[in-house]
C-alpha cells in the first residue's frame, strides 16, 4: 500500500524555511495543505493568493539552490518556483 501524499509536506515546509523563507500564519497554510487531495496545488495556490487569508512568505536572505532543490525533491509544478519567487520579491 503507498504511503499518504500528505506525509512529505511537513518536509517541503521544512526545507524552504531552512532555505530562508519565512511563512506567517503557518498554522493555516498547513491546515489547507492537510485538507487537500494535492498538497502541492494547495500550496501554490496559497503562494500566490495566500494574503486573503492572511498567509504571507517573507525573504530572509533565501538560498535559491536549496528552493529549487526543495521544489524538484518534492516535484512541485513547474510554475510554483516562479510564483514564490515573485512573492518574496514583493513588499506586504
Amino acid at each position: 500500500m503507498g504511503k499518504l501524499d500528505t506525509d512529505s509536506f511537513d518536509q517541503f515546509l521544512a526545507l524552504i524555511k531552512k532555505a530562508g523563507v519565512v511563512i506567517f500564519n503557518e498554522d493555516a497554510l498547513r491546515e489547507r495543505m492537510a485538507e487537500a487531495h494535492n498538497w502541492r496545488f494547495a500550496f501554490t495556490t496559497m503562494v500566490a493568493n495566500g494574503h486573503r487569508a492572511g498567509i504571507f512568505f517573507e525573504d530572509r536572505n533565501h538560498d535559491e539552490k536549496k528552493i529549487r532543490r526543495a521544489f524538484a525533491k518534492f516535484k512541485l509544478p513547474q510554475n510554483s518556483e516562479a510564483i514564490l519567487a515573485t512573492t518574496l520579491n514583493t513588499v506586504h
